[in-house]
């Protein structure tokens, strides 16, 4: 937007005169129940506001993207609370409505409540409550095109870091968007969207679902280049030339390459303030769900089921207890360098790839490496190298992760600052490689002061019972010693809890094929 805004003076210019106008009219009016009591004053603001608009902002012939700026900033210097009623917040609708009645309209337009991104909709929308709605409409919108638009439309490190579904609830803003445009900009003429209902002014709502349908139908064939024909009893001449300018109209959106990233960029701000899919994207339950169905299918391989995984969850979100529990580390592992192969030959390999790609296994390696002869162990060695050399607590991870512990001590050697988990996988490696003996090693775990060091203590020394209360993994020792079943700590703690715990601890002695198995893992370890 800034780019795009070629004079600044004129956006000052605009958004003061705007708050001045908006401040002035508000302090005539007072009390703000006379606006929406009195219909008669109600539609009088509104036509003042209309004539200010083509009286002072027009004449400064602003495009598009001053107009948006000059919005955000209008509100800014209005300095309003919406969690009140005032007349400076209901003429600001009124104003921003005008503003989007401008052609080519600016709408969607976009401000910032403390911080907070809003995103102003068409009037229809707001005074009918339109929204709930009309989300539920674009939601059952063709699930197959849907995916097939969201990987043309997205970038693809875009795509697999943050996942098809959530990428799918922002593609149902996008249109949601779109159709704003189309009623600001009357493509859709707008006494036909509006009716006359037993003398009550009503929405035609089989006509809203139908410019739904089309603008989808627009979007993907303006985005895929397939064809999209309307078929139907249904289909009458007037929907046929309605269909045809909303396929223009939507055309000319996709080729103007900027317009069309404003929109995405907008939809995107909407959803995680509406939606939020993000939440449930990363809720325990709604992945267990997933990683149960893709266990259920026989008509893909083990990689396919991981890729479909990784690519509906995304990198970012993708939980790593889950991935190991249900599928061998050598098949994880295999998949990884397989994605790294696919963005350096598919061109999406980009900066922002990376450093997700790295926080992903950052997590990963402070799990175990579960499967049955380590066939992957050095898969990941390329792409480690290539691109996080010199990270050496990142490739100390790695090397701990793949039980290589001689080269994780050759590599923790070169980190200054090492924090309390690296001091304990140091005095575990050391053990693992022979450097030290178990009655040491105890001794060194005595020590300790962290949840993890305490543990170990007691296990090693069978005396798990005996865990402190305060300790974190105090409820893993008591399954450990049978005092309790993993029902009882699962009803506890939670199940992501409970094998979170179990594998942490199991990060840290993979060795332990008693901790290996109280994960209750999905596939054949031994």
């Amino acid at each position: 937007m800034e780019e795009k805004v070629k004079d600044t003076e004129k956006v000052n210019r605009i958004s003061q005169i705007s708050a001045g106008f908006i401040k002035e009219e508000a302090s005539k009016i007072g009390d703000p129940s006379r606006l929406l009591s009195d219909s008669n004053l109600f539609f009088e603001e509104r036509k003042k506001i209309q004539r200010f608009i083509n009286q002072k902002i027009k004449p400064e012939n602003p495009n598009k993207w001053e107009l948006r700026k000059a919005v955000i900033q209008t509100f800014e210097e209005l300095g309003i609370n919406l969690q009140e009623d005032s007349p400076e917040k209901i003429l600001f609708m009124l104003y921003t409505d005008s503003i989007s009645e401008i052609i080519p309209t600016p709408a969607p337009l976009l401000f910032f409540y403390e911080g907070a991104p809003l995103v102003k909709k068409h009037g229809i929308v707001v005074d009918f409550n339109l929204l709930p709605e009309l989300l539920n409409r674009i939601e059952e919108l063709d699930h197959y095109k849907k995916h097939q638009l969201v990987l043309e439309l997205f970038p693809e490190d875009e795509t697999v870091i943050e996942g098809v579904s959530l990428k799918l609830a922002q593609l149902n803003f996008l249109i949601l968007n779109l159709l704003d445009k189309i009623l600001y900009e009357e493509v859709v003429p707008f006494d036909r969207i509006m009716v006359n209902k037993d003398g009550r002014p009503s929405v035609d709502k089989s006509l809203l679902t139908f410019v739904i349908v089309s603008i989808f139908a627009s979007l993907f064939e303006a985005i895929t280049g397939e064809k999209q024909q309307f078929k139907g009893s249904f289909y009458t001449a007037e929907l046929s030339k309605l269909f045809v300018k909303i396929k223009s109209y939507i055309k000319k959106i996709v080729a103007d390459r900027e317009e069309l990233e404003y929109l995405l960029y907008v939809s995107k701000l909407e959803e995680a303030s509406i939606e939020n899919r993000i939440i449930t994207i990363r809720s325990y339950e709604t992945q267990k769900n997933v990683f149960e169905e893709s266990l259920r299918r026989d008509d893909v391989t083990t990689g396919e089921k991981i890729e479909s995984i990784i690519w509906l969850l995304g990198i970012k979100n993708v939980n790593p207890v889950l991935l190991l529990r249900y599928y061998q580390t050598d098949d994880v592992l295999y998949y990884i360098f397989e994605l790294f192969r696919q963005a350096q030959d598919e061109g999406f390999q980009t900066e922002v790839f990376l450093k997700e790609m790295k926080t992903f296994l950052t997590k990963l390696f402070r799990y175990p490496y579960i499967s049955k002869g380590l066939l992957n162990q050095k898969v990941l060695d390329k792409p480690v190298k290539l691109f996080y050399s010199e990270d050496p607590r990142f490739n100390a991870g790695y090397f701990y992760f793949t039980q290589r512990f001689d080269r994780f001590l050759d590599m923790e050697e070169l980190i200054k600052d090492k924090d309390e988990e690296l001091k304990l996988k140091n005095l575990f490696a050391r053990y693992f490689t022979d450097g030290m003996p178990e009655e040491e090693l105890k001794g060194w775990l005595a020590l300790s002061k962290t949840d993890e060091g305490q543990f170990f203590h007691h296990y090693l020394s069978k005396t798990a019972e005996q865990i402190p209360e305060n300790n974190s993994y105090s409820q893993i020792g008591k399954v450990i010693s049978g005092k309790k079943k993993p029902e009882e700590v699962i009803d506890s703690v939670g199940e992501e809890g409970y094998y979170t715990l179990i594998l942490r601890l199991a990060g840290y002695y993979p060795l332990d094929k008693n901790l290996i198995k109280l994960a209750d893992l999905r596939f054949e370890y031994e």
